[in-house]
């Protein structure tokens, strides 16, 4: 958008002298003031492009796992103060987390819960999160350049609260990608078991 906003700028200051040339030599105006309003129009889209920074459209997976950390988040919040006013069975509350967190964590992957062990299990989804974290296990050095310390910040928050809501002894555990295995586990709101070191 850049390039579009300096073409713009040349093209609308050479049409300005050629509109200017042709009125006083041949008395035509209507072609010169065409490129001139063409010229304008171009330097406004550029620099509006520019400025706004809509050449950037597209979301990374590290922006996505982010804001979905954020909304598994408050959703809990929220969650946390319906199921303390309702006074809901044990039971009710694990299954009424287990959609907030399907809902909060879905562009994540899929949540289950396995009740034996009291641990909801975030899956990744195939695709864009599924390599990221398969590239955090292979090169932790990467970790920071992917969000992993804002991700893991955000389950430890997430289980911080599935505490307050259900007590004590419940986990939540992010599975590495094509595996049962656990790469990041939290328990009462604090870390149990990291695959990336």
């Amino acid at each position: 958008m850049i390039l579009l906003a300096i073409f713009g700028g040349l093209m609308l200051l050479l049409s300005i002298f050629y509109l200017l040339n042709s009125w006083q030599r041949y008395g035509q105006w209507k072609w010169a003031t065409f490129l001139v309003l063409l010229s304008a129009i171009l330097t406004g889209v550029g620099t509006w492009g520019a400025l706004t920074g809509h050449h950037r459209a597209s979301s990374s997976p590290t922006t996505s796992r982010q804001a979905t950390a954020q909304t598994a988040t408050s959703s809990l919040a929220v969650g946390n103060q319906a199921m303390k006013t309702a006074g809901a069975d044990q039971s009710s509350k694990e299954n009424a987390l287990l959609g907030q967190l399907q809902k909060a964590y879905g562009k994540l992957g899929t949540v289950g819960f396995d009740q034996a062990s009291k641990t909801y299990q975030i899956k990744p989804a195939a695709g864009d999160e599924q390599k990221a974290l398969q590239a955090v296990l292979d090169d932790p050095s990467q970790a920071e350049q992917i969000g992993w310390p804002k991700l893991t910040k955000s389950l430890q928050q997430t289980s911080a609260q599935l505490k307050e809501i259900l007590g004590a002894g419940y986990s939540l555990s992010l599975m590495a990608p094509n595996s049962d295995q656990a790469m990041y586990t939290v328990k009462d709101g604090q870390e149990t078991f990291t695959a990336v070191k």
